[in-house]
Parts: C-alpha cells; structure tokens; sequence
C-alpha cells in the first residue's frame, strides 16, 4: 500500500461524507458533525446524499462523481446493498481511499459481498478500511471521521484496533487520564487494508513514537507480511500488541506431538518474538506501556534505581522489574552519600532507595535530582503515596522540579498512589510528558517495557539458515505418497527424508520377510529394535508395533510375526508393507524437534524435552521459519532442556547437531509446501554427536 493512499486514509485534505443526512439520528449525520466539529477545514467536506440539497450547512452532492474537488478520502455510511455502487462511483472519480462504516458484510457471514467491494477497489486501485468500522481519529490531521462524537488528546500513540467498541470506549478512559494520540484506527472485517499497511506508514510518521494494536486474529496466509511489516517498524519504533484468544479452545486438535503442543496462540507469540514486538497481557498493560515507550529516553547502560517512602511499595516494584529481568544498579558510595542528604538516618540507600514516611518534597525533589545527574543511572521508578507529608502536589511538583532542572535524559516513570487527588497528580505528570501511574506494579512494568524494547533492539536475528539437503529424493518419496493417496509417510521414508535434509538418523532398513528382518539385524549389529512399517499408524506403540532391545535372530523371528499379529488384532484395516529394523542406540538426553504448517504464519518450529512425557512436560520453544541464527540461539536457550545441553551439572551434550536438526527440518517445511507437520521425537544428544530414533511426516490434506 503506497504512503500516498494511507496518508490519504488517515490525514486526508478532502473528505465526502457518502450517506450525510439531515436526521440528527442517523450515523451519517454523525460522521458529518463529527468531522466538522473536529476541527478539519469546513470547505474540504463534501456531504453526498441524491434526496437531500444541503446538510449541516454544506451544499450537498448527489453522488460522489457530482463532487467538483478531488477527494481524498471517502466515508460511506449507507446501507451494504448500495456499497457496491458507491465503489464505483468512488474510483470513476479518482477517489484515493475509502473508509467503509457500513456493516452486514463478513461479519454476518456475506463473505461475497464483501469479496465484490475489495475487487471494484482492485479494479479502480483504490484501497479499502473496513468494512464494519466504528472510524478513524487523527490529531495531525485535526480529524473524526466516526460516528463517536469525543476526540483524542493530541500525543505520540498509533492504535490500530479490530475492536471498533474497544476503541470507541477509550477514547473517553484516555481523554480522562491524559493519554494521547496521533492516529486512532478501526480496522473492522480487514477485507482490504490490514495490520501490515498500517505499520508500513506509521514506521516512517514523525508524529507517531509507539505503534499499539489491539488484535483478535490475522486471515490465512498474512502472517509473513505482518511479521515482516513488524519487524520493520519495531527495529525503530516500539510496537505494542494485545492479542485476545489465546485460551486452548482456539487450538486445533492435531496428530501430531508439534500439533498437540503448538495452538494458534504460540504461532503468535513466536511471530511477536521474532518481530520484536511487546505482547501485553491486558488493556492496562497496552496502554500503559504504550504510553511510556511514547514519553521515555532510551535508557543508559546503567542499571534501574527504584526510589520510594516506603519500603512496601519499593518492594513491590523491584519485584515485577526482576520478573522482567531487569536489574537493579547497586548504589555506588558516593552517590548513596548524596543521597543521605535528603533521608533521616534510618533511611536505606539500598536499591530500593527508601526516604521513609518523613520525607518531604524537598526530600524527594533533592533525592530524585540526584538520581536524573548520574550517568552511573540509567533509568528511575519513583514512587509516592498520599499521606500526612507531603500533599499529592506537592509530591507533583517535586518531581516536575527535579526534571525541569535535570532534564530527561532518561526514562523516568512514576507512581502516586491514593485519592482523588492523586489522580488530578497523575494526568498533570502525565501532560508534562512524564509517565505516571496509580500503583508501584504499572510503574514498574512499563518500564520494565522501556528496558526490555531497547535491550531487544539492539540485537540482531543474525543471518538466516538453510538445510542444503536431497531435493530429489525429498521430492521422489512424497510423490509416491500422494500418488497413493498416503497422509502419513511410513517410518522408513520418513527417516530418509529427515536424513536427506541432514537430521542425523538411526540407522534403519525395511524387511518384506523374517529372512530379510534377520539379516538386516546382522549388519546393523544387536541389539536392534523392530517397528511395524505401514502409513496408517502414527504412534506404533498403541498397538504393539515396535519390540525394543532383541538381541538374536530368534528375537528378531519372534518379533516380526509378533508385531505382524498385533497390528493386525488392532488395527485391521491398515496397511503393512514389512517391518522396520533399527539399531538400538544409548540412551541420550532426549530431545524432541518438531514443525507444523500454521495457516496464518506458515511453517512454525518446536524444541524442547523430548520422549513420551513431551506433552506433559511441554518444556518447549516455537519459532517461525525462516530461521536466522538468533531465533535458534534462543530457541535452546527458552527451554530447560537448553540448559542441561550446555552442561548444567554435567558436561555438555552437542548442541551442534541439536541446531543442525532444527535447522534440517524447518528448511524441510519451507521447501516443500506439501508437508503439514514432521515430528523428530525422540532424538538422543550425546557428548558428540545425535540420532533421532523416531521420525513422522504428515502431508497435508489436498484440498
């Protein structure tokens, strides 16, 4: 989407109001009050509507192809069975954006109708917002075009909302608490402009320091641009998302062990990793840190230094900081000195700095002073509670002293708690561009957010790897399979694909007949292990497909015949095509490795602990292919498993052959869009070297 039509979108310099009525009631009314009592130039509105001459007024047009100006951005709030016609009218007059209000499209299952609106904007080249928005508020451009008849405050926050309610009612929250805006956006059914657009303009906005979005779901197939929109704009520019759905019930049921771990909610969460993106928990966690990321520094290289009058809170504080991993400076003597200054003297020049219950503002005033001067600091959390001393002002003021002198060269939040008064505290702080809050947890947790954005932000994913693997044989194995209608490989091939892509593998072989399974077991060498070979059970174990530990030709006899008549008992209608034997290996550290086709994201990557526990341990970490070189890194390191690999109490294993694999079969799920889901589980890592002693590949459904 060009910057051109976004701009158009959000900061146009001409609008018309398709479906203004002279109905005080009606949406259409609205939306034309709106954008003229939002300050937007009178003469750049033009109110469409065939039965009316004049609205609010403004000379009014029959149709959009009536207006004598070119319009930048069209509003249509007129019923969905005459949307159609308006598009037309709307690209045979150059129209650069529509913004469509009207509902009844997708929403209430009219996925047509809404497809015919995205392809007569095709067709003009036009773009779309929409259908079934609440608006859009933009303070550069001094504009409401909404049926909301509040504004927003003036400020450094994007927020992009899937929600038109959710936004609609924060309009007031915020105006009420001081936050403020540079763009509001509802996105609604997203038939057209998305997510991605919109981080692409406000990536390259002046106006705009934080990008907020509230989101409940990406459509099939637009995660890569998302992620990849993200990580642009998060590379300069904090990005801040609220994700809802995240509950097991969003999950699919799935065959696999990556399946089985991996919901749609980890797909997410591994995109906002990779992205750089801060994921907020709650409505409060969105806007609170969005609000500080748009008014903080980035902070130096020192540590954080929790200033307080009461220990409880200072505790508090410092609790959620170490959550976050966000370390506390210890106070260098001469500064603890400094601050001696400003506490009696059973006050702590400990991180928390505690001034006890007798400071004053003065106290807090000299205290905070000090803290903002020192390079040695990199960044401050103060807080304050109403009390005896000092007033909830004064409290104000002492802070807004200690930075009008100071400075802000680093990020500083702050925290009164109490009353009424507090609050009137607060949203002054907050419109002196210092983030402050009611309790010690939100103070802390936003800045724990500044640090964690700029910490993430200098580090580099590193280049990204790709398996240089057997393309032919790959491609030879799947070919029979579909061909045979198969949605399951059988072991053997599945280990040959693994192989072929550099997963190190046990050595295995295929034997139609017990002379064939006895020989095999020779040249492997005992003891050696026998599985059923047949496409049709996934998990060979539920029904007494595979015999460990034979240690003879006679094990090896009676196994065959014995995993034959299982199976067969069990699973009657599937097809055996011989038995498996495999060279039984040490026992290893188990490790499991695994991938899955996510619809939104595509191929999304598991590791973690491995065996027959996987799902109960769940000790695991997703990440979305391509992979770079950090994304693995990190995947080892999220895990506990990771952990034990570098040598916890031990020495370490190969994490070598560890990333080889991961690397094989995310590079496996890139190339060959065929595969839905590949589970390497387990795989035994050793001091040198590993081999994965049981491989599945799924293939997708045809559709």
């Amino acid at each position: 989407m060009s910057c051109d039509q976004v701009r158009a979108l959000l900061r146009p310099r001409s609008i018309a109001v398709v479906g203004a009525s002279r109905n005080p009631r009606k949406i259409g009314h609205r939306i034309l009050a709106n954008v003229l009592s939002s300050g937007f130039p009178r003469d750049c509105v033009f109110p469409v509507n065939p039965n009316a001459g004049e609205v609010l007024g403004l000379r009014c047009y029959p149709s959009v192809r009536d207006v004598p100006v070119p319009i930048d951005l069209a509003v249509i709030a007129v019923p969905a069975a005459v949307v159609p016609q308006v598009l037309e009218d709307c690209g045979a007059r150059g129209v650069k954006a529509v913004a469509i209000i009207s509902s009844g499209f997708k929403e209430v299952g009219n996925i047509e109708a809404e497809r015919r609106l995205v392809e007569i904007a095709r067709k003009y080249k036009f773009r779309i917002l929409g259908p079934n928005i609440v608006g859009i508020w933009d303070t550069v451009a001094r504009v409401n075009v909404s049926f909301i008849d509040v504004n927003p405050l003036p400020g450094g926050i994007a927020l992009i909302s899937q929600s038109g309610a959710l936004i609609a009612s924060l309009l007031w929250w915020t105006r009420e608490r001081g936050i403020g805006f540079s763009s509001l956006v509802s996105i609604g059914n997203r038939a057209d402009v998305s997510e991605a657009d919109l981080l692409e303009f406000f990536r390259e906005d002046p106006h705009t320091r934080v990008v907020a979005i509230y989101m409940e779901g990406l459509g099939e197939g637009e995660g890569r641009r998302f992620l990849e929109a993200a990580y642009e704009t998060a590379r300069v520019k904090p990005v801040v998302v609220l994700k809802s759905g995240r509950s097991p019930q969003a999950a699919r049921a799935a065959r696999s062990h990556t399946g089985s771990l991996a919901g749609s909610d980890e797909a997410y969460e591994a995109a906002f990793k990779q992205a750089g993106i801060l994921r907020a928990q709650s409505l409060g966690e969105l806007l609170n840190w969005s609000l500080a990321l748009a008014m903080a520094k980035e902070p130096a290289d020192g540590g954080v230094v929790v200033l307080t009058h009461g220990g409880g809170a200072g505790v508090i504080a410092a609790d959620v900081l170490g959550r976050w991993g966000v370390k506390l400076m210890d106070i260098p003597p001469d500064l603890a000195e400094r601050l001696r200054r400003y506490m009696p003297p059973f006050g702590s020049t400990f991180n928390p700095v505690d001034l006890t219950g007798m400071m004053t503002g003065e106290d807090l005033r000299g205290a905070l002073l000090e803290l903002l001067r020192d390079d040695r600091v990199g960044a401050v959390l103060v807080w304050a509670g109403q009390g005896a001393i000092p007033t909830p002002q004064e409290l104000r003021m002492a802070i807004q002293g200690a930075v009008a002198e100071a400075g802000l060269g680093k990020p500083l939040v702050a925290s009164i708690t109490g009353g009424e008064e507090c609050r009137s505290a607060i949203r002054e702080l907050i419109e002196a561009g210092i983030p402050c809050y009611e309790s010690p947890e939100d103070a802390a947790s936003a800045l724990a957010a500044i640090c964690t954005y700029y910490r993430g932000r200098g580090k580099m994913r590193g280049e990204l790897l790709h398996a240089r693997g057997d393309e032919e044989v790959v491609r030879e194995i799947i070919s029979r399979a579909v061909r045979e209608e198969r949605a399951l490989l059988t072991p053997i091939e599945s280990f040959e694909v693994a192989k072929a892509y550099g997963v190190p593998v046990v050595e295995a072989g295929l034997a139609k007949d017990e002379e064939e399974a006895v020989k095999l077991a020779r040249a492997l060498g005992y003891p050696v292990a026998l599985a059923v070979e047949t496409p049709d059970v996934p998990h060979k174990t539920e029904v007494g497909g595979i015999i460990l530990n034979l240690n003879s030709d006679s094990e090896v006899i009676d196994a065959f015949h014995r995993v034959l008549r299982n199976v067969k008992s069990k699973a009657p209608d599937a097809r055996i095509l011989g038995v498996s034997i495999r060279k039984m290996m040490p026992r290893g550290v188990e490790v499991f490795v695994g991938a899955r086709r996510d619809p939104v994201f595509g191929p999304l990557v598991a590791f973690g602990w491995g065996g027959v526990a996987v799902e109960l341990l769940r000790d695991v970490s997703f990440r979305l292919a391509p992979l770079s070189s950090g994304d693995v890194e990190e995947m080892i390191s999220e895990t506990k498993i990771g952990r034990l690999l570098r040598g916890y109490r031990g020495r370490p294993l190969d994490e070598g052959a560890v990333k080889q694999a991961i690397i094989a079969v995310a590079s496996l799920m890139e190339e060959f869009s065929v595969i839905g889901e590949i589970d390497v589980n387990p795989m035994f890592v050793y001091e040198h070297g590993a081999a994965a002693v049981d491989v599945k590949v799924y293939l997708r459904a045809r559709r």
